[in-house]
C-alpha cells in the first residue's frame, strides 16, 4: 500500500513538519498513516477502542521521536513504514501486557509440535477477512507470538527478547496457535460445506 501524499507537500517536507511539532504536518500523517497503523494493531488488539487507543499512543511516541528517524532503505516510505510498524507493534505489546498481566504467558519448555501444517483443503474458500478474523480469536498470548512469527516475521529468538519469554515459550506458544487454527479452519470449511455458502 502507497501511502498517498498530496502534490503539494512531499513524503519528506512531511516528516520534517512532524520533527517540528508542525500541528498541520501531524494531521496530515495521522490521516495519511491511520489505515496502516488500524491494520497492525488491529491484529494484536482485537476491540476496536483499545486498537484506536493503541493507535493513538503509538502516534503520540511517533511525533516525540520522528525527529530522530533515519532511513535504513533506498525508498524513505518503505524506511518509515518499517520504522513505524515496529513502534505500533511494541505499543500493542505493551497495551497487552498492561491489559492480561504478568499471567499473559505460560512460561512452557516442555515438548513442542513445531512446523505444524495448517489445513489445505478448503482454505480457498475462506477469505483474507476470515482468516484474520479467525487469528483475532486465538488468546491473547497465542494471538502474540503468532502475529510476531508468522506475519511479521521475527525469530523466536526476537521474540523471545521482545516479550521476555524463553525460546521454548515462544515455539510452543506458536504451535499452539496453528493447532487452534487448523481446528478454526476446519470447522469453517465444514460449516461452508455443510450450508453450502460462505459465512460473512
Amino acid at each position: 500500500m502507497s501511502v498517498i501524499i498530496g502534490a503539494e507537500e512531499s513524503l519528506p517536507a512531511l516528516v520534517a513538519g512532524c520533527a517540528l511539532l508542525d500541528r498541520d504536518s501531524q494531521k496530515k500523517f495521522y490521516s495519511d498513516f491511520y489505515g496502516y497503523a488500524f491494520s497492525i494493531c488491529n491484529r494484536y488488539v482485537h476491540q476496536q477502542e483499545e486498537t484506536i487507543e493503541v493507535i493513538n499512543d503509538g502516534f503520540l511516541k511517533i511525533f516525540h521521536e520522528i525527529g530522530y528517524f533515519k532511513p535504513r532503505y533506498d525508498s524513505l516510505e518503505n524506511s518509515l513504514k518499517g520504522w513505524i510498524r515496529r513502534i505500533f507493534i511494541n505499543t500493542a505489546i505493551d497495551h497487552v501486557r498492561k491489559e492480561k498481566g504478568r499471567f499473559l504467558f505460560v512460561h512452557d519448555q516442555g515438548e513442542t509440535l513445531e512446523n505444524i501444517p495448517v489445513a489445505a483443503t478448503g482454505l480457498e474458500r475462506l477469505s483474507h477477512k476470515e482468516l484474520l478474523e479467525m487469528i483475532t480469536r486465538l488468546t491473547p498470548a497465542y494471538r502474540m507470538v503468532f502475529n510476531l512469527y508468522v506475519i511479521d516475521g521475527y525469530s523466536h529468538e526476537e521474540i523471545s527478547a521482545m516479550l521476555n519469554i524463553a525460546v521454548g515459550t515462544s515455539k510452543s506458544n506458536l504451535s499452539k496457535a496453528r493447532i487452534n487454527l487448523q481446528k478454526m479452519i476446519v470447522n469453517k470449511v465444514t460449516q461452508l460445506e455443510t450450508h453450502g455458502q460462505r459465512a460473512i
